[in-house]
């Protein structure tokens, strides 16, 4: 009897001795290796801001509500033990939905498919600003005409921009060329610029296209911008914003033109803000024109109205040292999207640009 109780017991020592041996086993099987939760914590610092930032007058409430769910998914799974990969995948679903919420902004830009051009001009140095577009185009410095304006005939420079970065400085003449591309004379258009005007006069051409035979904007006397663009049907527009005072000497001004083909609107924004519409009805507003025949296609200008060449060709009678056609300032943030943006993107546009 004593040897059975003997060999029950050690039966049932080795089955709790081969138990725990399975059980630690197994706790060593589980055992992850955790990873470093160092950039997935300070990305969700930053989505908790945003999601303080983000209101009903910004984006639509369903796409709050559909980034906060996932927020809160994520440091939920935070907060719990994570392999490197596991916490890599977190950052990549958090990320997908900072940037969803981005792009549901009210105003949003989806620059990748609208911007046919753009330069920030913070360069600084050098003879060339390269646009920041997906097409690199890039603006080549040029002299102011020589043969009107003698040795006053200026190069561009640089000079502080409207926020913290560079902008170029323009007088007597000097410009900026840009090789022809159809990406500057989309059907739809709209013109985004900075500006600091030196002088306000007649004739400070900001950009230019071709002048009269396809378009060019520029501010006024009276401190208006102007329009110029040639229609499909070869109308010519001309139209300002019918506000003096738009733009004032040595103070930055954002300026914004839009032409919507389909609705056939012209549309002139100041600082963000919506200051004239015209229409089909009221000026005969209709489409670009995409076929450049007389003369052959200029370069892009900026800052001017015509090359020297041209100028030289056939504005002489009318182009003196007073009268030239040039900007006498500072030109910045200038950009060329092929749709017409909405009131709300326009708004948005001032108010990631202005100081």
């Amino acid at each position: 009897m004593k040897k059975l109780m003997k060999l029950q017991t050690l039966l049932l020592m080795l089955v709790v001795s081969s138990a725990l041996i399975l059980a630690s086993c197994k706790d060593d099987d589980d055992e992850i290796v955790q990873g470093d939760k160092t950039e997935l914590n300070a990305l969700i610092a930053e989505a908790e801001a945003m999601s303080a930032a983000a209101t009903s007058a910004d984006y639509p409430q369903s796409a709050i509500d559909a980034y906060n769910s996932t927020l809160t998914t994520v440091k939920a799974a935070a907060a719990t033990p994570l392999t490197q990969a596991e916490i890599d995948n977190l950052e990549i679903q958090l990320t997908v939905a900072m940037n969803t919420l981005d792009s549901q902004a009210y105003g949003f830009i989806d620059e990748t498919l609208y911007l046919n051009a753009g330069w920030h001009f913070d360069e600084g140095t050098g003879t060339t600003a390269t646009a920041y577009s997906t097409v690199k185009h890039v603006g080549t410095f040029f002299k102011g005409n020589s043969v009107i304006l003698g040795a006053d005939a200026m190069m561009p420079s640089w000079t502080d921009g409207v926020k913290g970065g560079k902008a170029i400085l323009l007088n007597k003449g000097a410009h900026l060329e840009v090789p022809y591309t159809t990406a500057f004379l989309p059907a739809n258009i709209t013109i985004s610029v900075w500006v600091k005007p030196s002088e306000i006069y007649e004739h400070n051409y900001i950009v230019s296209q071709n002048y009269w035979t396809g378009y060019k904007l520029q501010t006024q006397g009276g401190g208006k911008p102007f329009f110029t663009f040639k229609k499909v049907d070869g109308g010519i527009v001309d139209a300002d914003n019918e506000l003096d005072a738009s733009v004032k000497v040595n103070q930055w001004t954002h300026l914004v033109v839009s032409v919507n083909g389909t609705t056939k609107e012209l549309k002139f924004y100041v600082d963000g803000l919506l200051t004239k519409t015209w229409t089909e009805s009221d000026k005969g507003i209709g489409p670009l024109t995409q076929t450049l025949t007389s003369p052959d296609p200029q370069p892009f200008i900026i800052g001017g109205v015509a090359t020297d060449a041209e100028l030289a060709a056939n504005f002489m009678e009318w182009t003196n040292a007073d009268n030239l056609g040039y900007f006498k300032g500072a030109i910045d943030e200038l950009k060329i999207y092929n749709i017409a943006l909405a009131d709300g993107q326009v708004a948005k546009l001032y108010n990631d640009e202005k100081p």
